[in-house]
């Protein structure tokens, strides 16, 4: 089966979508659990769903550019809670890092940029959607011996069934920030790093480029979701 490289994104939907949940009154909140409360309380306030965009993607043209000017003013905020060039370097299999990004200064950059701003332009409305129909049981968080990346296990529930994940963030400085989450038993990056190097492999890495660029311009439009 051919494989397309914006399908890749759809993982991040679960991935980001998971972290809008009802935090457990009876939980102890830790820092890597104020990181993603934070978060929680700021999507779930400002974003505008994804139900909403597309409703009017192709009736309204202009009150759909509103919405997404309007969620745009967060993204800067939501992007502290998040360790985007961790995430994007852990997805990107070591060998075309040592390929493509050691041959110039700005490629590395660029190709974060992009999986950032795809990420934003997707996952976060469709975040705002799944926080009205998740509730999540958090269970006690695992440091490393360094104490500077923990694991938090969850469980998730939607209707009536239930999800176990495990997230893992890394702290910068005094700020826990998200990279990786578990989804039954797959590492989100894992899955990033298998459909990277496919796509690398078997056409070639501006292809990639130029197929998430095409379909960040289609999201963008309002054509494609």
């Amino acid at each position: 089966m051919r494989m397309r490289p914006w399908i890749l994104i759809g993982y991040a939907v679960t991935f980001l979508s998971v972290l809008f949940f009802v935090y457990t009154a009876n939980t102890e909140q830790s820092d890597p659990a104020k990181t993603i409360s934070e978060l929680v309380s700021l999507i779930s306030k400002n974003m505008v769903s994804d139900t909403k965009m597309k409703d009017v993607a192709s009736k309204d043209k202009k009150i759909f550019e509103e919405y997404r000017t309007a969620n745009q003013k967060f993204h800067k905020k939501i992007a502290e809670f998040i360790d985007f060039e961790k995430l994007g370097t852990d997805s990107m299999p070591k060998k075309w890092q040592d390929k493509y990004w050691s041959i110039s200064s700005g490629e590395k950059k660029k190709f974060l940029a992009l999986l950032q701003t795809l990420i934003e332009e997707i996952v976060y409305p469709r975040g705002k959607d799944f926080f009205e129909n998740v509730k999540i049981v958090y269970h006690k968080p695992k440091y490393s011996s360094d104490q500077k990346q923990v694991d938090l296990r969850c469980t998730v529930h939607v209707e009536k069934k239930e999800v176990e994940l495990l997230y893992r963030l890394i702290r910068r400085g005094t700020q826990w920030k998200i990279f990786d989450v578990n989804i039954e038993g797959e590492w989100w990056t894992d899955s990033f790093k298998n459909q990277f190097n496919h796509i690398i492999t078997t056409k070639s890495y501006d292809e990639l480029i130029s197929a998430m660029k095409k379909k960040l311009g289609n999201v963008q439009a309002g054509t494609s979701f």
